[in-house]
């Protein structure tokens, strides 16, 4: 029963990418961040696995300008078509006066120089890389002394226990067969070396091994609530988002690859539980439709800083 793979041509994660994305961050959340960080202070940052630099755009806002240069702003991602970048995404940062550019590499083998940036950041990438302490180290590296490192990552596993008006009432074991399909699902996607999707509640203590100094550990406070008529536009971008990014692919990768790694007991349940649970999506589409869908929209996200000494 494996799922079929779309033989068209997409750069890694695209398919959350979506304007959904737009909607992650509140800003006074950042403001507060930016002056906690004082990143004011900062003129060059680097975003590692910056995909369309969704997380560097944002940021540029809060970053210092010196006197006699541009603020600089890079991105690395070893996609092709993220290194390449956009026409709109190079003017993005010419409107702001910013000197920006972007590179291929690879995370643990970023192509700058000791000591480079006074910012080094990345968002979602810790979680799908097979060593992500080897990435943490090429971070440390061309970040410079006093510089700051900045982590956002999740812990995804616990999405299978949110409840919306739906589920609210679902049988235990049901609810525990989606605690299972999410545990498995995590457990092969590591096993195949494609990353620990809850990974974000070890970066702390992965920085401190790293060797960075005034580690602080905040959640995001962005919630996304759904709730009748979903007018707003971060309600409209969700909905979007559900109906086309709704499943998970990487380097070729799928959830039924993730269960099969995991032996034959996994992926039989893993089968069992798509023909069990086939029509949850069809649900929750015919309550939004009638009006009587609704959830909080939390997550969990940590932003996990240090400063290199």
């Amino acid at each position: 029963m494996k799922r079929p793979r779309s033989s068209a041509k997409k750069g890694h994660s695209e398919d959350f990418f979506g304007d959904y994305r737009d909607f992650w961050w509140n800003e006074s959340f950042l403001k507060l961040l930016a002056r906690r960080l004082q990143l004011s202070q900062c003129h060059s940052l680097l975003d590692v696995g910056c995909g369309q630099c969704h997380w560097s755009k944002l940021l540029v806002n809060y970053l210092g300008a010196p006197e006699d240069e541009p603020t600089r702003v890079a991105g690395v991602d070893n996609d092709r078509k993220w290194a390449k970048g956009s026409p709109q995404l190079r003017a993005y940062f010419a409107e702001k006066e910013v000197a920006f550019e972007l590179k291929k590499a690879e995370a643990d083998n970023l192509p700058y120089e000791d000591a480079t940036f006074d910012l080094v950041t990345c968002q979602t990438l810790l979680i799908h890389v097979s060593d992500p302490m080897a990435v943490i180290a090429e971070m440390k590296r061309v970040l410079r002394p006093g510089g700051t490192i900045l982590c956002v990552e999740p812990n995804n596993l616990v999405q299978s226990l949110t409840r919306n008006s739906i589920s609210s009432d679902d049988p235990i074991e049901q609810v525990l067969d989606h605690v299972k399909y999410a545990l498995l699902f995590e457990r092969g996607k590591k096993k195949l070396g494609q990353g620990d999707n809850s990974l974000g509640d070890l970066v702390p203590g992965m920085l401190a091994q790293a060797g960075f100094e005034n580690i602080d550990v905040r959640l995001s406070d962005k919630a996304i609530a759904m709730y009748p008529p979903y007018d707003t536009p971060e309600q409209r971008a969700t909905m979007r988002q559900w109906r086309h990014g709704d499943r998970w692919t990487s380097d070729g990768f799928s959830d039924y690859d993730y269960f099969k790694a995991l032996g034959p007991d996994s992926l039989e349940f893993y089968e069992t539980y798509v023909r069990q649970y086939a029509h949850l999506g069809e649900r929750t589409e015919r309550y939004i439709d009638a009006n009587k869908y609704h959830s909080a929209g939390g997550a969990m996200m940590y932003v996990v800083s240090g400063v290199n000494e």
